[in-house]
């Protein structure tokens, strides 16, 4: 019966040693993975947020064209006023 006990003890520690060896593998493949997806959304943000300024910036570059245009017209309405006010 004792011999039964010992080598019941000695199954499960086996047992519980490949369990802890299979799980620690598994937790250096999800481990990889969870890296490369890491790296993967670190590049996609900066791809975003690169895109994005380029956005602001042509945004900002076509307010300002729409407020030289606006100014234009503006100076030369006040031209015209200025010249029929003259005549």
């Amino acid at each position: 019966m004792q011999k039964f006990y010992l080598i019941l003890i000695g199954s499960v520690l086996i047992l519980s040693i490949l369990f802890a060896i299979l799980i620690w593998r598994q937790t250096v493949k999800v481990e990889k993975k969870a890296m490369i997806a890491k790296k993967a959304k670190e590049e996609y943000l900066h791809q975003l947020m690169l895109e994005q300024e380029e956005e602001r910036r042509l945004a900002e570059l076509k307010l300002q064209e729409e407020l030289h245009q606006k100014l234009q017209v503006e100076a030369e309405a006040e031209e015209e006023t200025e010249k029929t006010e003259n005549i």
